[in-house]
């Protein structure tokens, strides 16, 4: 077993180490569950070992920003879902102390040299293949851990899957538990429906008191506020913009021209021409050999005079050769063939044939032309292009790091800024944290940093945001306007019609119901038809997987009990804007009698969810023999 462990550490078993600290980062918080606390204050012991507050708050803190994130920034919690959060986060604690206490019970251990090694191999942690201290750090510093911490974690968590993995890799299942999954999953069954459209009970009455639509609307106020939003005011460091500033003289641009005299040199170039002798990928030694000497022969006769055209109706052009036809600097020829080609400075010159992929390649310049070097008077515009850019990197090197000093160092103003750069301080129209504009705030990095505790709450200049390499933005907030609650009245229509719908649906799916009721006391499917204007859908045989119906009516059909023989089972599924009653007909069991390598994935499968099952169980078990005493009064009742 030991040896099975050992040879999964490199695939999916760190996949589930890392899904075991993604867990913990969200958890923990930032003192290291097996490590001490700031707080004495105890929530919760476990086994005697002790639960802080400090621990508990963190775990639920990370848990409802989690939530947040994946709502929205506005989101607020209902009392009840705070509570059962609260109650979440420290049942998640008792669970890893009580699996914590157990391992270690058991024997287990987790050395520092198999921490070290976890670490180094982590990919978060490694820059071109190999571990660096400098993003450890980093990244670190993102999550709120000191780096003590968070080797403790890795050793728990490592500590924590041992027994765990115990139990998956030495899970089994007999060969009658295998067949059996594999003729329930490759299943069919044979299916009928018919849909009821919620529309189609919108065309009825549907009349929402005054007072219900106000009931709804103070019950549900953060569905009716305006987006937050606001309005920057920002300065600009381009490359563009100090280009417009420079005026060369005519000097320097000469004097740039000499020193650089090779960035305006035409290049060399030939006019080639190129024959292809090809080769089939499957071709024998004695081909490959054959196709060789015609090449070579080839050659010759390039050399001694005749053209590439004359063998043109015995090796037609073919994309390799047309590309080496023509006029071509050394840039615009494979690199396979570059040091060939640079040695060709005469007419006439060929290339012996040169083996690639598609067969044998033989190259002949028919002409050649020298590098030259451009007159200034030509290449003017070019000269000053270049020098302007160069200026401009150099000056837009150092504005950088003292736009970056100067907006630190006053923190409540750009004007200082605006100064130094030479440019006027720029106003963004208003917009929200989700929602750009046309103008800069179209870009999430300006969005992100305008939203940010440092720049909205703390009312500072922003740091230093890259927009490209050619451009930096610094900026602060202008405006703001808050989230407001729009009026009952202003949402009145709204809220009467998603009432309406809401109405519509429930209608839809109680005559769903009834439907199915009365199928089950023995009406018939046409009876159904004719009472409710119901067309039925045969839709046959279905595998799991088949795509002929939606996946709510299919997953429908699976859930129902088999039925027996000449009757049939009924059920409701939810469908977008519908309801559908689903009749099952029949069912067939899957071929048992599959292949050695379908046969052994299904085993794979069955015997990872068995053992995942034990130790589920395991789990279970040990936190009920577990000695848990939760304080009174912690919030997490």
């Amino acid at each position: 077993m030991l040896q099975s462990i050992r040879e999964h550490t490199q695939g999916w078993f760190a996949g589930i180490v890392i899904s075991l600290l993604i867990l913990s980062f969200a958890l923990w918080g930032i003192h290291s569950y097996l490590g001490g606390s700031g707080s004495s204050t105890v929530v919760a012991k476990v086994n005697g070992v002790a639960i802080t507050k400090d621990q508990y708050a963190m775990a639920y803190e990370r848990l409802r920003r989690q939530l947040q994130m994946q709502l929205s920034s506005n989101y607020a919690m209902p009392e009840d879902a705070e509570m059962k959060l609260k109650h979440n986060a420290l049942q998640t604690l008792i669970e890893i102390q009580v699996l914590k206490q157990a391992s270690v019970e058991q024997g287990y251990r987790v050395s520092s040299e198999q921490v070290d090694n976890y670490l180094e191999n982590m990919q978060e942690f490694r820059v071109n293949g190999q571990f660096s201290v400098d993003r450890f750090q980093q990244v670190i510093a993102t999550t709120l851990y000191n780096p003590q911490d968070f080797l403790e974690l890795i050793k728990t968590s490592l500590l924590i899957e041992q027994p765990r993995l115990g139990l998956i890799f030495t899970a089994f299942a007999l060969p009658d538990e295998i067949k059996q999954a594999i003729a329930l999953i490759n299943q069919d069954r044979d299916v009928i429906y018919a849909t009821l459209p919620v529309s189609q009970f919108l065309k009825e009455t549907i009349v929402i008191p005054d007072d219900q639509i106000a009931a709804y609307y103070r019950a549900h106020e953060q569905d009716f506020k305006t987006l937050e939003q606001v309005s920057v005011a920002y300065v600009e460091l381009s490359i563009k913009n100090l280009i417009q500033d420079m005026h060369p003289t005519e000097q320097a641009l000469k004097t740039f021209y000499a020193d650089n005299t090779g960035l305006f040199t035409q290049a060399m170039q030939w006019k080639l021409e190129s024959i292809l002798v090809p080769v089939k990928d499957s071709a024998t030694d004695a081909e490959v050999k054959t196709a060789e000497t015609a090449a070579k022969d080839l050659a010759q006769q390039l050399l001694q005079g005749k053209t590439v055209k004359s063998f043109e109706h015995q090796y037609p052009a073919v994309p390799m050769t047309q590309a080496l036809s023509g006029w071509v600097t050394i840039n615009k020829v494979p690199a396979v063939l570059q040091k060939n080609i640079l040695a060709l400075n005469t007419h006439n010159q060929v290339i012996m044939p040169v083996r690639i992929q598609q067969g044998f390649l033989i190259v002949k310049a028919v002409d050649f032309k020298d590098a030259v070097v451009q007159p200034f008077n030509t290449v003017k515009a070019k000269v000053q292009e270049a020098l302007l850019r160069q200026q401009a990197e150099e000056k837009f090197a150092n504005l950088k790091e003292q736009l970056a000093n100067i907006t630190y160092e006053h923190p409540d103003s750009l004007a200082p800024a605006a100064k130094l750069l030479g440019v006027p301080v720029e106003t963004s129209e208003l917009f929200s944290k989700d929602k750009g504009g046309k103008d800069i705030s179209a870009n999430s990095k300006i969005r992100d940093a305008a939203f940010s505790n440092e720049v909205l709450n703390l009312q500072n200049n922003s740091d230093l945001i890259v927009m490209t390499t050619d451009s930096i933005i610094v900026l602060r907030v202008k405006s703001h306007a808050p989230a407001t609650l729009l009026s009952l009245q202003s949402v009145s229509k709204q809220i009467q019609d998603k009432l309406k719908y809401t109405a519509a649906d429930n209608k839809a799916q109680q005559q769903a119901q009834e439907i199915v009721a009365k199928l089950q006391k023995g009406a018939s499917l046409e009876e159904m038809a004719k009472a409710y204007h119901l067309t039925w859908n045969t839709a046959g045989y279905l595998g799991r997987h088949s795509n002929k119906v939606s996946s709510s009516v299919l997953e429908t059909a699976f859930m129902l009990p088999k039925p027996e023989a000449s009757k049939m089972t009924y059920g409701v599924a939810k469908e977008p804007s519908a309801y559908a009653v689903v009749t099952l007909r029949g069912v067939k069991e899957g071929d048992i009698n599959s292949n050695k390598d379908q046969y052994e994935v299904f085993a794979e499968q069955v015997q990872g969810s068995e053992g995942l099952l034990e130790y589920e169980l395991f789990k279970q078990s040990l936190v009920h023999q577990a000695k848990v005493v939760v304080e009174a009064n912690n919030g997490a009742a």
